[in-house]
């Protein structure tokens, strides 16, 4: 109930900060997952990093994230800082596939992680998905697949 709510988080900004540090933790956890297991090569690794959303947050209207970077843009700033933080290992297994021959040795690793930062803050901070009736996930997962189509060697 919001009485009880509030007797945890003085203010809805206060409860939009306590979501953003639940997902970070969670999403530290599934990288970690992912970096850890070893049936996965480097190419299923940098997909699922690229694709990274904790399942629990799954159909929670994400393509609607927008919203509370419109009314809230201190809290949301700070929600972007925790889906920011894979980026780096992403890039690290980007150039550990170039140095396996599983990725093209042409491509920029500059342009490709801004490719997917770009398109994941669109997603973010746009109606895009909802006007468009697809869920964050979905157009994630879209994102992902065109991106590791045009990266994969032949």
């Amino acid at each position: 109930s919001k009485k009880t709510i509030y007797t945890i988080f003085e203010s809805k900004q206060d409860v939009l900060v306590g979501i953003a540090d639940r997902y970070a933790r969670d999403f530290t956890d599934m990288r970690e997952a992912i970096e850890q297991d070893d049936s996965l090569d480097t190419l299923e690794k940098l997909e699922r990093l690229f694709c990274a959303i904790p399942t629990k947050y799954y159909n929670i209207g994400l393509s609607r994230i927008f919203e509370l970077a419109q009314k809230y843009p201190k809290q949301y700033k700070y929600l972007m800082e925790a889906v920011s933080q894979g980026w780096a290992l992403a890039e690290q297994y980007l150039e550990k596939g170039i140095r396996e021959g599983k990725i093209r040795k042409d491509i920029s690793k500059p342009v490709v992680m801004a490719m997917i930062r770009g398109t994941v803050t669109c997603f973010l901070e746009s109606d895009i998905l909802y006007k468009n009736g697809l869920t964050y996930e979905q157009g994630k997962e879209e994102m992902v697949q065109i991106i590791m189509k045009g990266i994969r060697e032949a």
